[in-house]
């Protein structure tokens, strides 16, 4: 963190038309870097029935979102502008990476004078961004150190893409492991056009060294890390754009027994307003994560865990991997959430809809191959073709044929059951793998954010450690609830007078040969 004192955010705030309540402070917190504080002197109270008090209300205008960064850089003549390309002419920098790259260019040291002057001394934002974690040395021997000041903390561990290969590898089978490796891969990815571009753009600057001519990887990924934990959507006019907003970006997160502010959005501001309850003097404002997040999603944005009792529910979101030309036609990868909250189990998979009927039922499934291009993939239900119809249109289309259908309602849920049940049991079975797989990397730019596992690596290695062991543990204790609550379902569901006719009415069709073929289980005969 800049060795900078908070207050000065408040007059920057003031040059930047960013209105703040008179009893707001922004000041160091415990553990999580800056909080923003309510230091009134009688508690700020807000019924249900009045409007909430405004304590931050930043203008449009100062949001770091890609249209603001892009109008600014005109400034600056061609120097930002050029870093701001994507390098296709025909193609538009994304609204997150136009966001990064501005991150990147106002946070790097550059020893060139002209560039200190446009990066530092000519940029409005320099005095907000003074309080953002500190750029890391690209010095190996500090990675350790500098990795645990990125954390905001001694007691935190860092993020997880900067993890080592070794660390990431011990969350196969874990929830985080699949978007954390894809994310690592997608990061040197990008970095490796990236840095060819950057080179490209400040080697022409006069007076520009071997340091403002290249850039790590390690601020890279640590850019990526502070627009996805500050990241937000913006449904401002029209269309939704993402951004970061100054001073509120410093709000902490909690749970919801804990949260008493929110954001408030306008066509002209963002705003964060408090919640109906009380603000007692001294008390730190706190919003929610968002809906529905379960641990490893909040590993993976914020790079922590938090206390699943304190939350109140414990979630877990698995990528499934069934269904081949069915995902297709789902249009998105498919996922599969559990939720224990206050002791009941709760599941959510719509892409079942498409995987528990069979041509048997009438559902079918055409693909047409094409020159360029994904296939073409139409479906047909019960005769009916239904040519285009994608994602949760195809869905809904599925729920309203069968799921009112009285004979096929409740075998469609067994079937349900059953391929949930054999998806966990799968899960569990990875998780409970003392094996540690290698990460699949090829890429070695992830090896310069860390020593390397066999040099030890102390307290923060142990701490890593301890997240993904907890992790594991959180995980295996969701899946054994829910094997409990599919095993319920399956037996009430196995009773159903439907069930039953549809099984009896399997077992009267005749067989071929006699010949040596396995035992049918119960999924099978239902399929």
């Amino acid at each position: 963190m800049a060795l900078s004192d908070p207050s000065l955010l408040l007059s920057w705030a003031k040059l930047q038309d960013i209105d703040i309540h008179k009893s707001i402070q922004i000041k160091s917190t415990p553990q999580a870097g800056l909080g923003i504080f309510y230091s009134g002197s009688d508690p700020l109270v807000t019924s249900e029935d009045e409007e909430p008090s405004t304590l931050m209300s930043v203008p449009k205008k100062v949001i770091l979102t890609a249209e603001n960064i892009r109008t600014f850089a005109l400034s600056y003549g061609t120097t930002l502008q050029e870093l701001l390309k994507s390098g296709d002419e025909e193609e538009t920098l994304s609204q997150r990476a136009t966001i990064l790259r501005f991150l990147l260019f106002s946070l790097h040291q550059f020893e060139a004078p002209k560039l200190q002057k446009i990066a530092r001394a000519s940029n409005c934002y320099a005095a907000y961004l003074d309080f953002m974690p500190s750029p890391l040395s690209r010095q190996s021997d500090d990675a350790q150190k500098l990795l645990t000041a990125l954390s905001l903390s001694d007691s935190l561990p860092p993020p997880p893409t900067f993890w080592t290969p070794g660390q990431i590898s011990k969350t196969v089978g874990t929830s985080l492991y699949s978007p954390l490796a894809a994310k690592v891969r997608l990061l040197s990815s990008e970095f490796e056009q990236f840095s060819s571009q950057w080179q490209d753009v400040f080697e022409k600057i006069d007076g520009a060294c071997e340091n403002d001519v290249e850039i790590s990887f390690e601020e890279y990924v640590r850019a990526d890390w502070l627009v996805a934990s500050r990241l937000m959507e913006l449904p401002m006019g029209d269309e939704l754009n993402i951004g970061i907003i100054p001073l509120i970006d410093f709000a902490n997160h909690s749970t919801p027994c804990h949260i008493n502010a929110q954001y408030e959005i306008t066509d002209d501001a963002v705003k964060l307003v408090s919640l109906p309850g009380r603000v007692a003097p001294d008390d730190e404002l706190l919003i929610s994560y968002g809906p529905s997040k379960g641990s490893s999603e909040i590993l993976f944005t914020y790079g922590f865990l938090i206390d699943s009792e304190d939350a109140g529910r414990e979630s877990v979101k698995m990528r499934v991997r069934d269904g081949g030309v069915l995902q297709l036609v789902y249009g998105r990868p498919p996922v599969a959430e559990f939720v224990v909250s206050d002791g009941e189990v709760t599941w959510e998979c719509e892409f079942l809809w498409l995987l528990c009927v069979t041509e048997e039922d009438g559902f079918e499934v055409s693909v047409a191959q094409q020159v360029e291009g994904p296939p073409d993939v139409d479906i047909s239900i019960r005769g009916r073709m239904l040519s285009g119809v994608r994602g949760q249109e195809a869905v809904e289309a599925m729920k309203e044929e069968y799921g009112n259908d009285g004979k096929m309602r409740d075998v469609l849920e067994l079937r349900r059951v059953l391929i949930l049940e054999r998806w966990v049991s799968g899960w569990m079975e990875d998780l409970a793998r003392a094996e540690i797989r290698e990460f699949d990397e090829e890429d070695q730019h992830i090896t310069e954010l860390a020593e390397d596992d066999t040099k030890g690596g102390g307290t923060e290695k142990d701490m890593v450690d301890g997240v993904i062991e907890t992790l594991r543990q959180r995980e295996e204790r969701v899946y054994l609830l829910v094997l409990q609550e599919l095993e319920k379902s399956k037996q009430k569901l196995a009773k159903s007078e439907a069930v039953m006719a549809y099984l009896a009415a399997q077992n009267e069709e005749p067989e071929g040969e006699d010949e040596q073929t396995p035992e049918l289980t119960e999924a099978d005969e239902l399929r």
